[in-house]
């Protein structure tokens, strides 16, 4: 099991400082300043395939902007999570349980998302090219894709080699940090109890593996693959990023056919 399989009960919770509203925002306007495109959902709504969703808060947050939507994840029970709250919201979305480095969808779609440094999961920089690849297949001519990735300093300033926990009533985690600055690697133990009656918990140890990818190293990859980055910014504001940013957003284009 997952450290995510096993939190996804608890995700929301464990994540209450995010604001869902606030990414797709921000994402949003990324798209209508470098996007010009028909959308290729249904009453010409832009198609947009959320990579890495979760439990789909963010995802659920631009179908309320008018975006037609597809959730992708690796983890079945998150998935589980994320069409609970589609239905509950009477959104229409469609939830794939897919590695989002192995895409196979049945179409193309106007814009990709990866967002809360889903991309730095990607520890293998030839899976990374893989998914850039597969834009020739799955995105449209003109169409973008939008993510972010955790720096540097938030590697190995904001979380170093620190030791973090989070108790609740009915989760808690206890998170060991290490950040390797040699091979850019960041490592987090993690040991978690969860209880769905207050009175027997279970336990789950696990690890996450990120990966810390350079401003060169993303340029040489796109540039590979034959895509266009048409804009980089700063923590969720529209201007360049700055040594103080914990996450710095990509906004790449497949060009258009001439």
């Amino acid at each position: 099991m997952s450290a995510y399989d096993f939190l996804a009960s608890f995700y929301d919770a464990f994540q209450q400082e995010l604001d869902p509203q606030c990414w797709a925002d921000f994402v949003d306007r990324l798209v209508k300043k470098h996007g010009a495109f028909p959308g290729d959902g249904e009453d010409g709504k832009p198609l947009l395939c959320d990579l890495g969703c979760g439990t789909g808060a963010v995802t659920c947050a631009f179908a309320g902007l008018g975006y037609d939507v597809i959730g992708v994840d690796n983890s079945a029970p998150m998935l589980d999570q994320a069409r609970e709250r589609s239905q509950t919201e009477g959104i229409p979305a469609l939830w794939l349980c897919q590695d989002m480095a192995a895409l196979d969808l049945y179409g193309t779609m106007d814009v990709f998302v990866s967002l809360l440094d889903t991309v730095n999961h990607i520890t293998n920089k030839k899976d990374l090219e893989k998914l850039l690849r597969s834009f020739f297949c799955f995105l449209n001519p003109g169409g973008l894709f939008i993510f972010d990735l955790a720096t540097e300093k938030h590697f190995s300033k904001t979380l170093g080699d620190e030791f973090f926990y989070s108790i609740e009533d009915d989760f808690s985690v206890l998170w060991e940090n290490q950040y390797f600055s040699k091979t850019k690697k960041n490592v987090a133990n993690l040991t978690m109890f969860a209880t769905t009656d207050g009175e027997h918990y279970e336990r789950e140890d696990a690890q996450i593996c990120e990966r810390c990818y350079s401003d060169r190293e993303i340029r040489e990859l796109v540039e590979k693959c034959h895509l266009s980055i048409v804009g980089v910014y700063g923590d969720l504001k529209m201007r360049r990023p700055n040594e103080k940013d914990e996450r710095v957003f990509y906004v790449v284009q497949r060009p258009l056919i001439k």
